[in-house]
């Protein structure tokens, strides 16, 4: 039997024995009343009896099948948690989902099977909610889905090496490497990997050796930042030395064609500025997963570009240097200690090389994307990391060539029951 179902059916017998003592905490007895006669109850006894029973049937887990995997997703209202979601729902009857979420009007919330209400990662409290939350709910795996969360949970993961084997992240430092543009570039000198050149706030000599080995347009961004905010073209020295003397920001150089900033700025003094524009084009991104054991465990590839304003297409990329890329950077992080899911962005260079300009140690908002074309990255790891493996509950069918992302609107109600429910207890739970 995997450890994960063995945990769970532990705590079956446990949950057990609180039911058979009439819902009082394992471990203590209600008050009987010696003047009503044996077995009998006083009426206050029993009042608190019905409170109690009340608030851990709210709190506490159904006996479910103990075969079916718990799997706790960390911001779960999120794009990514909705991923998470997407893949998983043909196979819901196999996956036990809980969210924790510091917000409690996310639609997607009420997809999972339980939400609890906690804190922002950020605040001292995060942490002993989310450990009441593993011991309270069997969790047999925890999944990040935010930048913030990733960094968290590997030094939740160095805190409690016991905890180790149910959490999807690698050490702490191998986490802030993942999270920092500076010190994922300084990372991939070390090891030899293709990662575009990245320069922190600096005297102007050194930026205008910068601009001469790559010319302008340069990209500036914040060095922990994501979903491209706050990311800026610059095509002046004078824009660059304001850009990078804003805390946290970098610099890198333009992996695409600077003819095109070139040709758009030209048509500015012509035919003024389009209200929708990008310079993103043609992105590809590698997704590896790194078992347990350090072993990589997978190592997909597509490329994606935006054929809407609100949609993008992505295809399967099987080039062999970008593979080949995905895999030296999995052992690198292997190695230095990185566990779970790995995800390079990257951009063909217009002699065609490839190079990295960012890192993430999780799953994405291309999640559903992959799953599409063939990788099924959420079930891999949940195999991996938990030994109970998923099987599909539809036929199998082959992966579709090409993937279509569009972004849509979501709301709740006002006074939507299961929000208020969220707000006030801390904790919301399908019935049954």
């Amino acid at each position: 039997m995997p450890p994960a179902c063995a945990r769970r059916w532990a705590a079956v017998l446990v949950a057990a024995a609180a039911v058979a003592g009439c819902g009082a905490t394992p471990g203590r007895q209600a008050t009987h009343s010696s003047r009503a006669g044996a077995g009998a109850i006083t009426v206050v006894a029993r009042e608190r009896l019905d409170a109690r029973l009340e608030e851990w049937t709210l709190r506490t887990p159904a006996l479910h099948d103990p075969t079916r995997v718990r799997v706790l997703v960390l911001s779960g209202g999120t794009h990514v948690g909705r991923n998470v979601l997407a893949t998983l729902a043909s196979r819901r009857a196999q996956v036990e989902l809980i969210a924790a979420s510091s917000v409690c009007d996310e639609p997607a919330l009420f997809d999972f099977d339980a939400v609890h209400r906690v804190p922002p990662v950020a605040d001292a409290g995060f942490e002993a909610a989310l450990l009441r939350i593993l011991d309270l709910e069997r969790i047999d795996l925890v999944i990040p889905c935010r930048d913030a969360d990733v960094a968290f949970v590997g030094g939740l993961r160095d805190r409690r090496p016991d905890l180790a084997p149910r959490l999807l992240a690698g050490t702490e430092a191998t986490a802030l490497i993942i999270g920092d543009k500076a010190a994922s570039h300084r990372f991939c000198v070390d090891h030899d990997l293709p990662f575009a050149e990245t320069i922190e706030a600096c005297g102007p000599d050194a930026q205008a050796a910068f601009v001469a080995r790559h010319g302008f347009p340069i990209v500036t961004k914040p060095a922990r930042g994501w979903a491209s905010m706050d990311v800026v073209l610059v095509n002046t020295h004078e824009q660059l030395a304001r850009a990078l003397a804003r805390p946290g920001f970098v610099a890198q150089p333009f992996l695409g064609d600077p003819r095109t900033m070139a040709d758009f700025l030209a048509a500015r003094i012509t035919d003024g500025v389009p209200v929708q524009h990008d310079f993103q084009g043609v992105k590809q991104t590698i997704q590896a997963l790194v078992a347990p054991d350090g072993r990589v465990a997978g190592v997909f590839a597509m490329e994606s570009a935006r054929s809407q304003r609100t949609a993008k297409r992505a295809v399967v990329s099987r080039e062999p240097d970008t593979l080949a890329i995905g895999r030296r950077a999995a052992e690198a992080f292997a190695a230095a200690g990185w566990r779970g899911p790995l995800n390079l962005q990257c951009r063909r260079t217009v002699t065609g090389e490839v190079r990295i300009h960012e890192f993430s140690g999780r799953f994405t908002g291309a999640t559903v994307d992959r799953w599409l074309l063939g990788f099924d990255e959420v079930g891999m790891a949940i195999t991996l990391f938990t030994g109970c493996e998923l099987r599909h509950d539809r036929p199998p069918r082959a992966p579709v060539v090409e993937a279509l992302e569009a972004t849509g609107y979501r709301a709740l109600l006002p006074g939507n029951a299961d929000a208020a429910r969220l707000e006030r207890d801390g904790c919301w739970r399908r019935a049954s």
